[in-house]
């Protein structure tokens, strides 16, 4: 209030038209000090981040052909269509921003539709996860939001809930007019510009560098002439040395799983090993239990011929016991022989039976072969049957025909016969005349020869 009194001329009676020079100035000033209430961002953006003119398609940028989104380069423009009627769309750049301070420019228009919903506006700052961005756009009523994304929903940072942050301004362009979009961000402040003009600044805490692109609403075609990307040396130093590290430490991830997948196969073979070791060990102690047994039933008929020896052959001659044992002996090889020759028949019997089911499968294969030469065979000669059968009956109706136009030719050659009716009445009107003798008529040259009835 002094600073006003101060203002004001010294005179008793102030004049209404100063009176209201004054009262604009002061809501001028109080205005300019609400919409600045913190520095604007005064950086110099002469670093060239992204440079998209949209003359050709390239990596940095997606261009989609669906049914429900078309966006394509289109003379110099880049041309967008969101056909879907109730959701809109956010279509970002393949470009990976790693900048926390850089400086958005870029163009864009509503282009013509018969729906009243239609906007298009930059998304930008989206986080990794998708559940962070900040939002530009105006629709065609010369109004602009801004917009939050948090998790799932949107909270407005222009306007308020009632208006769904909707917020009138003569800043923006007529009809089928670009607006001039400028978006200088220095985290963790945001300060937006509109064809050359401040709108509004504001804070956003606990945001990463992210992704950028368009948000196109419900039914709405929309163009953009340009998109650049501008940072500060300082801020692209900054992140060439954040990427540096990023590279780093995802190479050291990829070393670090290669290392545990390497140890995971040294484990796996490491387990094969000792598996094929309590494998050999398990065969060794199997073959050492069968040496036990066969040891022991030695054991046990060394027993028995001892007491065999002692019981039984106590008065017997050594010599006659020296016979007995060579012939235990032989008899024991020819029992052998024996098992030997038994396994060579069976395994003979075995080689028989194999080839007997491969005698009897080439058999099956020849009768199979026989079976379909036959069938081919019986096919064949009834298919020519049917064709003589077709053909004999074309015959006949061609020697019918012919007999019908000899006829039709020869009329006079044919038998008058009269009905019964026709010759009473032909009585009852005049007296008989002398009946002339009728002629013979040839018959056609062609005539069907007699066929032989087959069974």
């Amino acid at each position: 209030m002094p600073y006003f009194i101060a203002l004001c001329p010294t005179s008793d009676r102030i004049k209404p038209s100063f009176m209201r020079t004054i009262l604009g100035s002061v809501l001028f000033v109080l205005l300019a000090t609400n919409s600045f209430s913190q520095e604007p961002i005064s950086l110099e953006f002469n670093e060239v981040a992204l440079r998209e003119e949209f003359s050709s398609q390239n990596e940095n940028w997606p261009y989609l052909t669906t049914m429900e989104n078309l966006y394509v380069p289109d003379k110099d423009e880049y041309f967008m269509h969101r056909r879907h009627l109730t959701n809109p769309y956010a279509i970002t750049t393949n470009w990976k921003n790693n900048l926390s301070t850089f400086n958005i420019l870029t163009t864009l228009k509503l282009g013509p539709t018969e729906t009243e919903d239609q906007s298009v506006g930059v998304i930008f700052l989206v986080q990794g996860d998708g559940k962070g961005a900040i939002v530009f756009e105006f629709n065609k009523f010369k109004q602009y939001r801004i917009k939050q994304l948090v998790g799932a929903y949107y909270k407005f940072i222009s306007g308020d809930n009632e208006s769904k942050g909707w917020v009138r301004s003569s800043i923006l362009a007529n009809k089928n007019e670009y607006n001039e979009i400028d978006i200088r961000v220095n985290l963790p402040q945001i300060d937006i510009y509109l064809n050359g003009k401040f709108l509004q600044s504001f804070d956003l805490m606990d945001y990463k560098p992210g992704g950028m692109g368009f948000l196109i609403g419900p039914d709405t075609k929309a163009k953009s002439d340009y998109f650049y990307v501008y940072t500060t040396s300082d801020a692209q130093e900054t992140a060439d040395v954040e990427m540096k590290k990023d590279e780093e430490s995802k190479s050291a991830v990829e070393q670090l799983s290669k290392m545990r997948y390497e140890l995971e196969q040294e484990k796996r073979n490491l387990r094969e090993c000792q598996l094929e070791r309590q494998t050999a060990v398990t065969k060794l102690e199997d073959e050492m239990a069968n040496l036990r047994q066969q040891n022991e039933r030695l054991a046990m008929q060394n027993r028995q011929l001892h007491e065999f020896k002692n019981q039984v052959l106590v008065e017997v001659d050594e010599d006659v016991f020296l016979t007995l044992a060579e012939n235990l002996k032989t008899e024991i090889l020819k029992n052998q022989s024996l098992e030997g020759q038994v396994q060579i028949y069976k395994d003979s019997l075995k080689m028989t039976h194999i080839k007997y089911n491969k005698l009897k499968l080439a058999l099956l294969d020849k009768a199979i072969k026989k079976a379909e030469q036959e069938k081919v065979i019986r096919d064949n000669k009834e298919s020519a049957d049917t064709k003589a059968e077709i053909e004999k009956e074309l015959q006949d109706k061609k020697m019918m025909a012919e007999q019908a136009e000899w006829e039709s030719k020869h009329p006079e050659a044919g038998t008058t016969q009269e009905t019964p009716k026709k010759a009473e009445n032909k009585e009852t009107a005049q007296p008989p005349a002398e009946q002339k003798p009728v002629e013979a008529t040839p018959l056609p040259t062609k005539v069907r020869v007699a066929q032989k009835k087959q069974d």
